[in-house]
C-alpha cells in the first residue's frame, strides 16, 4: 500500500515540476546533513556535514532534530503511523539530504524546521513529496510562507488521482449498483450523527433509517479530518451537496463508503468543490 503510495508521490511532484512548480524558485539549500534516523512521518534526526553559510544556533558535526515544514503526518497513536513512517524511511533513511530554512527556524519543541531536499540543488523537495500522499497533509507553521502555495496545490493532488484516471461519478440513489467498484457518489446531506466514541455517519437524500447512502468515517480517522475541516465539521454539511471517493461496499442492505482520509471528501462548504465529472455538482 505504501509502495503505491510513495510511487504516486514521486510521480505527481514530477509533474507539479511540469506544471509551473518547478523548485527551487529560491536560492540551493545551503545545508548539508546525514540522516541519522527517521522519527515518524514528519520528523528526523540529522548531523550535519557542512553550511555553506553560518546558521545562528547551528554547529557542524552537531546532531539536531528536523521537522518538515508544512507537512504533517500521523501521531503515533492515529492511523497510518506505521505507514506514514515507511514512506519517509524509504525516502530519506540513511542519505546525505539538504536542509533550506524559513523566517522561522525552531519550533516549541526547539525542533529545528527546514525544507529538506534529495539533491543539492534543490530540485527534489521530500516536504512536497510526503503532502502528495494521502497519509499526509499540509500544516502552515507561524512565518514559513515560502512555499506554501506549492504544499497547498500538492496537498489536493491525491483527491484529483481518480479524475485523471477517468473515475465515474454516480448520484447517491444509484450507489447501490456499484458493489466492489471504486467510484464517486455524489448526493445531497440528508442529516449526520457523531457518536460518543467519535465515528461519524453521514447519510444522504433521506434521514436514517430511511437513508439509500452513507458516509462512515471511522473513530481512528475522525481526528484527521477534525484537523482538517474543524470540530464538527459534518454538521455543516446538512442540506449542501457532497461528494465522497472510495470503495461502495453493502452493510445492513444499504451503499456505504468508508472514508480514511480528508481528501476522500469534495464540498464547496468544506472549500473543496465536488469534481467536474459530478453531474450534481
Amino acid at each position: 500500500m505504501y509502495r503505491k503510495t510513495l510511487l504516486g508521490s514521486l510521480f505527481l511532484v514530477l509533474l507539479l515540476a511540469v506544471l509551473g512548480f518547478a523548485l527551487p524558485p529560491c536560492d540551493p539549500p545551503t545545508i548539508q546533513a546525514e540522516v541519522v534516523r527517521v522519527i515518524d512521518g514528519d520528523t528526523i534526526e540529522i548531523k550535519i556535514v557542512s553550511m555553506t553559510k553560518p546558521v545562528e544556533g547551528l554547529t557542524t558535526g552537531a546532531n539536531y532534530r528536523v521537522r518538515y515544514i508544512g507537512v504533517d503526518a500521523p501521531e503515533r497513536d492515529e492511523a497510518g503511523f506505521d505507514a506514514a513512517t515507511t514512506i519517509n524511511k524509504l525516502l530519506v533513511e540513511g542519505r546525505t539530504v539538504y536542509l533550506e530554512l524559513d523566517q522561522t527556524k525552531w519550533d516549541n519543541y526547539g525542533r529545528l524546521l527546514a525544507y529538506v531536499y534529495l539533491d543539492k540543488e534543490g530540485h527534489f523537495m521530500v516536504n512536497l513529496a510526503l503532502v502528495t500522499s494521502t497519509l499526509f497533509r499540509v500544516y502552515p507553521f507561524e512565518n514559513t510562507p515560502r512555499y506554501n502555495q506549492c504544499l497547498a496545490q500538492a496537498d489536493i493532488i491525491p483527491g484529483l488521482c481518480a479524475l485523471w484516471g477517468g473515475e465515474r461519478c454516480v448520484s447517491a440513489e444509484e450507489a447501490s449498483r456499484y458493489y466492489g467498484q471504486e467510484i464517486w457518489v455524489c448526493g445531497v446531506v440528508a442529516d449526520v450523527r457523531r457518536l460518543d466514541y467519535g465515528r461519524i455517519f453521514i447519510n444522504f437524500v433521506r434521514p436514517y433509517p430511511n437513508h439509500v447512502f452513507t458516509i462512515m468515517v471511522e473513530e481512528d480517522y475522525t481526528p484527521s479530518f477534525d484537523r482538517q475541516f474543524g470540530r464538527y465539521w459534518e454538521n455543516k454539511l446538512v442540506g449542501k451537496i457532497v461528494c465522497v471517493y472510495g470503495l461502495v461496499r453493502e452493510y445492513r442492505g444499504k451503499p456505504e463508503i468508508l472514508a480514511t482520509d480528508p481528501s476522500q471528501l469534495r464540498s464547496a462548504v468544506l472549500g473543496v468543490p465536488c469534481p467536474a465529472i459530478c453531474p450534481c455538482r
